[in-house]
């Protein structure tokens, strides 16, 4: 992913540090005695992925309880209800559920949008534990300063069709006071395990934010060197804004820009699309969430032929899934070939860009991560290719978008430390995997129990978790 996007077969990477100090052909290797050696043969050696966009925490929700519901029930009735019985202890579970999970699928870097005031307590936990896995995190902290008059009887109606659920409502902040918070974090955070932890400020939902909160959020960009990170049309209800496009809106009020990274999209038009490339806007693409909700399908083939700088994210883990950018690929470039009717809508190499040297432009740091260049920080995964869906191999991009699972990553470094070999995460403090996994269950049982949400677990006949059941 270098400028000439050069594949080197039978190649090396050397590392000093957490930096990359060569890179070509294996006859010009010049360290034979390295402190340690991966050998990758019959791998794709590529960068780390970078994913633009998720809510990590969110993943103790998933298992059922939020299938078959459009984005504000979905909200409302289950996520809102589990962040608010979320304690320090369960969100440390949920985070190294996150970690262990994206480290495996190649992800290095990642984006977590932590959802309002009710994170705060949670905050350190979260941090933390992204620190002792080693990875590379922008801790997004949202917030939302107003409720659209339309939106409450709406938001009345849907949290009546789950009466028997803990629901979470009290999610506005003041401005100034979030504003301030969020500056203080940022200043308490700022370098945090050797600058891999970051935190920007994140206006929740453009929609949910009024223009001093917009504006406030990237004046604390602009102070601190940062970007920022926002919600933007993702359904049909937050498209439009003060009687224009939302995004035609954030434009008009001097809110977009090339420090500001728009999630979603999905609902944009013809002139939204010119205005975010015109503006030098950001954007993360959530196929698969978008098609969870059934929110639509971001024209994300008008935007890359229009010279937007395009990144992935997986989004909630709950609305996706699971946490794997070489799933994604694929469902983005179907979703594209289906929505614009063109079999060439949205290349391989441009999909595996959008998950490497592009995502890292998405969140200002291609000159620092994203490609494998001499001087750049070591973030590199290795990917099987003799795996039996893997081959033959023509393109190594197509077999990585349309021929890779996801579970091909075998080794994984960030900052010039092996966090995964052989498909085995370093898992902090020496825990091994089975016990952080049954801590996870724990964690969500107890959240679920907590936010009422056992109502619609025991609708799918789970009346406790799988561990009680299986035990």
């Amino acid at each position: 992913m270098d400028p000439e996007r050069r594949e080197i077969r039978r190649g090396f990477v050397a590392v000093n540090g957490n930096r990359i100090a060569a890179v070509g052909p294996m006859e010009e290797c010049s360290f034979d005695h390295p402190g340690e050696r991966i050998n990758a043969s019959g791998c794709a050696v590529v960068p780390g992925f970078v994913n633009t966009h998720t809510h990590a925490v969110y993943n103790l929700l998933r298992g059922g309880i939020s299938d078959d519901r459009p984005l504000y029930d979905w909200l409302l009735n289950v996520v809102h209800p589990g962040l608010g019985a979320l304690t320090p202890t369960s969100a440390s579970a949920a985070a190294s559920l996150f970690c262990l999970e994206s480290i495996r699928a190649g992800i290095t870097t990642f984006v977590d949008n932590a959802d309002s005031a009710r994170f705060d307590d949670v905050a350190e936990a979260t941090m933390s534990t992204y620190e002792a896995f080693g990875v590379r995190a922008i801790y997004a902290r949202m917030f939302a300063d107003l409720i659209p008059e339309e939106f409450q009887a709406y938001a009345d109606a849907v949290v009546a069709k789950e009466p028997d659920v803990n629901h979470y409502l009290d999610s506005i902040e003041q401005t100034p006071q979030a504003l301030e918070h969020i500056d203080q974090m940022m200043l308490t955070h700022r370098g945090r395990a050797d600058e891999r932890i970051t935190v920007w400020p994140a206006p929740g939902v453009a929609k949910f934010t009024t223009r001093a909160g917009l504006l406030g959020s990237k004046e604390l960009a602009r102070k601190h060197g940062t970007m920022l990170t926002i919600h933007i049309a993702e359904s049909s209800f937050d498209r439009d804004q003060a009687g224009m496009t939302s995004i035609a809106y954030l434009d008009a009020i001097g809110f977009l820009g090339p420090e500001v990274l728009a999630n979603h999209c999905v609902q944009a038009d013809e002139q939204d699309v010119r205005i975010l490339a015109s503006s030098g806007t950001r954007v993360s693409h959530n196929p698969v969430s978008n098609l969870f909700l059934a929110s639509g399908i971001a024209p994300i083939a008008d935007m890359a032929r229009s010279g937007v700088r395009l990144s992935l994210g997986t989004d909630d883990p709950n609305c996706n899934s699971s946490v794997n950018i070489l799933a994604d690929m694929k469902v983005a470039a179907l979703a594209q070939k289906v929505r614009s009717g063109d079999a060439a809508a949205l290349s391989a190499d441009r999909l595996l860009e959008m998950a490497t040297i592009e995502g890292a432009a998405a969140i200002g740091m291609e000159g620092e991560i994203g490609s494998i260049e001499v001087g750049k920080k070591a973030d590199i995964v290795t990917v099987d290719l003799q795996q039996p869906q893997m081959l033959p191999i023509s393109s190594i991009s197509s077999v990585l978008v349309y021929q890779a699972l996801g579970s091909e990553v075998q080794d994984v470094v960030v900052d010039g430390r092996l966090l995964m070999r052989g498909r085995v995460v370093r898992i902090p403090g020496d825990e091994l995997e089975g016990a952080l996994l049954a801590r996870a269950q724990r964690a969500s049982d107890e959240v679920i129990e907590r936010a009422g949400l056992d109502v619609i677990r025991r609708r799918f006949g789970l009346r406790e978790g799988p561990n009680e059941r299986a035990s």
